[in-house]
């Protein structure tokens, strides 16, 4: 399959992109190599705010490609930025991993159990208790923010919700969505992006699985977009979507020519 583009930085999905859970799909890890090789920028942009910087740097570089920090840009850098530029100094009570909890406050925004703001984050520690206390708030009037919008999160045994079905969660029991998205498809996230890389937003190509956060992502960004089909979307969901990127590709192996 022939792929001709002239970006300059590649900014990769994770899950149903480069890997699977903790199995990286059949030739990324080289297809990665290659191109930085051949001097392209590349950088990982995940919706998952379960994990920190340091773990995905970790988990990609465990599976053969060494990882800068700055090469890892997570739906909680975006909501960390937002928060300290849009909302200064209001609390929050998060939804959240531990490690989410403590990236928040280690950026220095206050976790109280009567805050200002209800933060929805990817939590595989979920309890009834903290929905419950979520709901109350919300009942309220509180603001309600999420970091991303993914219905589920893809892995090698079989999709695990995500925070868009914790959205709909809320929704049915308190009648509230949330006022604002951090991560793809929203602009907070392309934000970080623009500081970190400088070149024209049309050299910029946004590769992934999921056509309403990655390549509406790119979409909404000005970037260029390749859908590819080694996780969530099929054929047949591109086929009735109105949603469409500008290259449509089985994996992100052929990123590379020859």
């Amino acid at each position: 399959m022939e792929f001709r583009t002239d970006a300059e930085v590649y900014l990769f999905d994770l899950d149903g992109t480069v890997y699977l859970g903790n199995k990286p799909i059949d030739g990324a890890i080289e297809t990665l190599k290659k191109l930085t090789a051949a001097g392209k920028k590349v950088c990982f942009l995940t919706n998952n705010s379960s994990r920190d910087k340091s773990e995905y740097v970790k988990k990609i570089s465990g599976m053969g490609y060494p990882v800068e920090p700055y090469q890892i840009v997570t739906s909680t850098m975006a909501t960390i930025q937002y928060l300290k530029t849009r909302k200064p100094g209001k609390t929050v009570f998060p939804v959240g991993t531990p490690t989410f909890v403590k990236e928040i406050e280690e950026a220095g925004i206050v976790v109280a159990d009567d805050a200002d703001i209800v933060l929805l984050a990817f939590d595989t520690t979920l309890t009834y208790d903290k929905l419950w206390k979520a709901n109350v708030l919300l009942e309220k009037g509180k603001e309600f923010i999420a970091t991303h919008p993914d219905t589920v999160c893809p892995s090698d045994i079989g999709d695990m919700p995500d925070v868009g079905a914790l959205i709909a969660l809320m929704e049915c029991s308190c009648g509230r969505a949330p006022s604002v998205i951090c991560g793809k498809p929203y602009s907070p996230m392309a934000e970080i992006i623009d500081r970190i890389f400088a070149v024209p937003k049309e050299k910029i190509i946004m590769v992934g699985d999921r056509l309403y956060t990655d390549i509406l992502f790119g979409i909404n960004n000005g970037y260029q977009s390749a859908l590819v089909y080694s996780g969530e979307t099929t054929p047949e969901m591109l086929s009735t979507s109105g949603i469409q990127p500008t290259y449509v590709l089985p994996t992100i192996n052929e990123l590379i020519l020859g």
